[in-house]
């Protein structure tokens, strides 16, 4: 009798998955070739959703650039917001973390650089990693990062650039190539 309430355990947990499974059946139900998603960066953020980022083969067989996403979690479903374009507000919302977007809106209110330059900073928090691993993402991509240590928390950055215009391509770059979130800052020369 044991073992049978085990196995119907058992069973029912399987069938049931888990909130990354559940969260990558509704992204997959939102991209044109589910079959050649290849997912990057997945992480669960505290409120229950899941970000990450998914790239696609195209008609001709090719993989576009990652774009990414959030799973919205609505009880014990999700609702996916795919980030076509690096600009979602929804999915910048509900995946950047609380200190990145303090930054994000500080360098929305100063619309210029006081330095007259700008810098691509990765995305902190849980997506980061170890910071040797985003080095090495970083470097086979061909980004020459920048590791500063600011108010006790190590900063990876590209740049500085002169225009706020080339930082947003190379962040674009970035995203396409390597699936790494980041932000496009006014360049901080502060130690």
């Amino acid at each position: 009798m044991r073992n049978l309430m085990i196995t119907a355990l058992f069973l029912a947990l399987a069938g049931c998955g888990s909130a990354v499974e559940n969260a990558g059946k509704a992204v997959l139900a939102k991209v044109d070739n589910p079959k050649t998603a290849r997912f990057n960066n997945v992480r669960s953020t505290p409120e229950g959703n899941v970000c990450g980022q998914v790239k696609v083969k195209d008609a001709n067989g090719n993989y576009g650039g990652y774009m990414a996403y959030v799973a919205l979690r609505h009880g014990g479903d999700y609702e996916a917001v795919i980030d076509q374009d690096g600009n979602n507000a929804t999915v910048r919302a509900a995946c950047t973390s609380a200190q990145d977007q303090a930054l994000a809106q500080a360098s929305g209110a100063a619309a210029h650089s006081s330095s007259g330059q700008w810098e691509v900073r990765i995305a902190g928090g849980d997506n980061m990693g170890n910071i040797t691993d985003m080095a090495s993402r970083l470097v086979e991509g061909g980004f020459m990062a920048n590791f500063a240590k600011k108010d006790g928390v190590t900063q990876v950055y590209l740049g500085p650039f002169s225009s706020k215009e080339e930082a947003e391509q190379k962040r674009t770059a970035l995203m396409a190539s390597k699936g790494i979130d980041s932000l496009v800052l006014p360049f901080d020369t502060a130690p």
